[in-house]
């Protein structure tokens, strides 16, 4: 069985370390990159949020999701830091393309292509950011809850009104086990070098 897929079939996989360690291992990497990494009270359905060279994460969310979350706004900073003024144009174009949703679908659509391969990016640089932490054994559940994520996120876009995360991610998870549903890998993007710079603060929502 594909260890993407081990995830999500009821199997107990037994991790190699305690997950607590794993974020603040995580979190030490980003300090040293330059990127301060806090913990606090935030609404319930927020999970986080983040400028370029600071990141709040509700400490209230589970190990496992604060390593996910946390790895992935990771990556979309580098990005955001290496190439700020695309980002903000896609992001620009998003915003505008969903005013006209009915009126010019093709428009939506082409944004939210650019949209997802920035999102694909962002997780291609955390599966190799877990890599160098050495927490290889985390990017099948990463793989999976990302994946769900990155097509929950599409539906907000696409329609306006965001799924219910909870049983979204209860059908996905039936979905893949049951082979209804294709869990494709993210193709490992070591990061590269970049320095942070600060951009308008994005929030991580899990609705």
């Amino acid at each position: 069985m594909s260890p993407y897929l081990r995830s999500v079939v009821g199997e107990k996989r037994e991790m190699n370390r305690d997950l607590g360690t794993t974020f603040h291992a995580v979190v030490k990497w980003c300090q040293a990159h330059g990127i301060v990494v806090t913990e606090g009270a935030l609404p319930p359905e927020k999970a986080g949020e983040f400028t370029g060279r600071r990141v709040l994460m509700n400490r209230e969310f589970s190990s496992q999701d604060r390593i996910f979350y946390l790895t992935h706004a990771v990556g979309s900073i580098v990005i955001w830091s290496r190439d700020n003024r695309d980002v903000q144009q896609m992001f620009t174009e998003l915003r505008e393309a969903k005013k006209d949703r009915e009126s010019q679908p093709n428009r939506l659509k082409q944004a939210i292509d650019r949209y997802r391969a920035f999102e694909i990016h962002s997780s291609e640089l955390a599966i190799g950011l877990l890599h160098e932490c050495q927490c290889s054994d985390l990017i099948g559940p990463y793989t999976n809850f990302m994946r769900a994520d990155l097509e929950a996120m599409t539906e907000f876009h696409r329609t306006g009104k965001a799924p219910v995360w909870r049983d979204f991610f209860s059908r996905w998870n039936e979905d893949v086990a049951a082979g209804r549903r294709h869990l494709e890998p993210f193709q490992v993007q070591p990061i590269p070098e970049f320095e942070p710079v600060e951009f308008e603060k994005q929030e991580i929502l899990q609705r």
